[in-house]
């Protein structure tokens, strides 16, 4: 089994005073890993090498070590442990063995693979990058006089992304050996224009580690990670994060515990910090002419599946496509189906489930079609390429649907209400009616009204019904039609979920929902793609629609509003719903000008 060696410094309340690092591994499958005590350190320094087998095992052989650059073994005997636990009815053995290196030449290492034999198999570990800072030149450098001695900072996983790609945002904390900080709060607030955010979730305390910074030995420690999503294109800007901390600098070694119960200590301080802004180059995502692309930023997986293969006219059928995978899930467009003739559609169903954990977003959205058929026969619905973009390989990947057949059978229910209506035999009533001779009007049958009304009217049922059937197979064929027809109903509806978002306490979701009722609506009355256009793109579309200038000035400020505001935790139930009730306006008035 192989497992990237990885770096662990602790807890930030424990680590952040005991700078040794552990590998962890899960109690029942083996894991094999490789961690080393710093990531960059001095020449002349040492450095404590870790390979730890855990799991359910017998037989475990020293490691074999290979050839070190830039390193001095001190010896080829290492220092053991082996502990045991019991979890949910299965034992689990941690054995671990410790190496001492010495840094010697300065530059960027790497720790090669380590091979293990282990019950006779043969395990290795991913390589360790190391880098060596020569002490001596370090010591020079005046940059390092010029940085604070605690500072926050900004970390993006991608500085030139495209539009709709997850970015990993860390906040990290830089702070000098001397320090202790005891505890930090972040400034509510921060906004993040520009961009779809979500907070990540983790299940640990922040960890800490070393590191060297212009010569000067810091130690680092990640305190919030977020998911960003640019919904925008060309330059966009990563507002500064604020928080308060309290640390106090370290008075002896004896008083090391200290920071962890409480730190009354009399140079105890609280410290407002303010991370650098980041500027990022959003580019646009290349153009795409076979496949149909649903919006999907990321890596997934798709697939169709119908929920009978064999049922009777009148009767639903349920095609459910899902979505899986990492990147920007609540963003994706339904995909647009070819149904055969016979095959009414309903409104489809949207769901999307999030996965904030393991640093990064990701889930899956479910779009579920009902459907009806009309007559007896068999059906297919035709394979499809649906499309996504991958950052990772930087271009687009297709997918293929296969075709789904089912058959439809003729409801013997309906055949036999049928059959008793036309066997019933219908019989005059007589001797109830009591019969007279009319008066003599002698009015022309052709001066009648009743007459001509009863030649029309005929004629005008089968016009109206005429119409009515080129409705519904334009619906039914012409996708951008039925968007456009049902968009007004559709972003109602939708408004109201809005409310009932606010009313559950959900403000964030509530804002972020009625920015995708806003573009919605003009993506259905236009035919836009459903995700992935930005802002400007929108009021663009709209100006060469001829929609009136101050109706579009109102539109671009409510999309700005719900940008700028759509994480503000002090926004009130009573305002998010003036901006409802303003959405309401602009859409009514949208509907007439496009």
């Amino acid at each position: 089994m192989k497992k990237t060696g990885s770096l662990f410094l602790g807890s930030l309340l424990f680590l952040l005073l005991f700078p040794g690092l552990t590998g962890r591994a899960a109690a029942q499958d083996l894991q094999v890993e490789a961690t080393v005590s710093e990531t960059t350190i001095f020449t002349g320094e040492r450095l404590t090498l870790s390979v730890e087998i855990s799991g359910s095992f017998n037989n475990v052989s020293r490691p074999v070590l290979p050839d070190f650059d830039g390193f001095r073994l001190l010896s080829n005997t290492p220092s053991t442990s082996r502990s045991f636990s019991y979890v949910n009815g299965e034992t689990s053995t941690t054995y671990s063995y410790q190496y001492a290196l010495i840094a010697q030449d300065a530059g960027d290492y790497q720790i090669p693979s380590i091979a293990i034999e282990i019950d006779g198999t043969e395990y290795r570990t991913d390589p360790i990058s190391v880098s060596i800072v020569d002490r001596n030149t370090s010591a020079s450098d005046p940059a390092a006089s010029s940085r604070p001695d605690i500072f926050l900072r900004l970390e993006v996983s991608d500085e030139t992304p495209v539009t709709g790609q997850q970015l990993i945002t860390d906040v990290v904390l830089f702070f000098k050996s001397g320090l202790e900080v005891n505890s930090y709060q972040p400034v509510p607030g921060w906004k993040a224009e520009g961009f779809w955010k979500e907070e990540l979730e983790s299940g640990q305390r922040p960890r800490a580690e070393s590191v060297i910074i212009d010569g000067v030995r810091y130690r680092k420690a990640r305190l919030l990670q977020f998911s960003l999503f640019p919904t925008k294109t060309g330059e966009l800007t990563i507002s500064p994060y604020e928080i308060v901390v309290s640390v106090r600098s370290a008075s002896s070694r004896s008083d090391r515990l200290g920071s962890i119960f409480g730190g009354f200590g009399t140079n105890q301080r609280r410290v407002e910090l303010t991370s650098d802004p980041i500027t990022l180059q959003v580019d646009p995502l290349p153009p795409i002419d076979d496949a149909h692309y649903i919006g999907a930023v990321g890596s997934f997986d798709l697939s169709r599946t119908i929920s009978t293969r064999e049922t009777m006219v009148g009767e639903t059928i349920e095609i459910e496509t899902r979505i899986s995978g990492t990147g920007n899930i609540p963003l994706i467009s339904k995909p647009g189906y070819e149904l055969p003739d016979g095959l009414e559609i309903y409104d489809p169903r949207e769901t999307s489930s999030l996965n904030r954990r393991n640093g990064q977003i990701s889930g899956t959205s479910t779009f579920t079609d009902v459907v009806i058929a009309r007559r007896p026969g068999t059906f297919t619905l035709p394979a499809v390429d649906l499309a996504y973009y991958s950052p990772r390989r930087n271009s687009y990947v297709t997918e293929t649907l296969p075709e789904i057949t089912f058959t439809i059978n003729k409801n013997p229910n309906a055949v036999a209400a049928s059959a008793q209506q036309q066997s019933f035999d219908i019989q005059p009533v007589t001797g109830l009616a009591s019969w007279t001779a009319p008066a003599d009007n002698s009015v022309s049958l052709l001066g009648a009204w009743w007459f001509w009304g009863g030649l029309l009217f005929p004629a005008i049922l089968l016009l109206l019904a005429y119409r009515w059937k080129q409705y519904q197979d334009r619906m039914s064929s012409d996708q951008h039609f039925a968007r456009s027809q049902k968009a007004l109903d559709k972003a109602q509806e939708r408004l109201q979920e809005v409310i009932t978002q606010s009313e559950e306490g959900d403000i964030k979701g509530a804002y972020h929902s009625l920015y995708k009722v806003i573009t919605g609506f003009i993506g259905d009355r236009l035919g836009l793609p459903e995700a992935g256009l930005s802002d400007q793109e929108y009021v663009k579309r709209l100006e060469q629609s001829d929609v009136n200038p101050e109706l579009v000035k109102n539109v671009k400020l409510l999309l700005d509003k719900c940008a700028s505001i759509s994480y503000a935790p002090e926004t009130s139930h009573e305002y998010l719903k003036s901006h409802v009730g303003l959405a309401e306006k602009i859409l009514n008035k949208l509907k007439k000008d496009l």
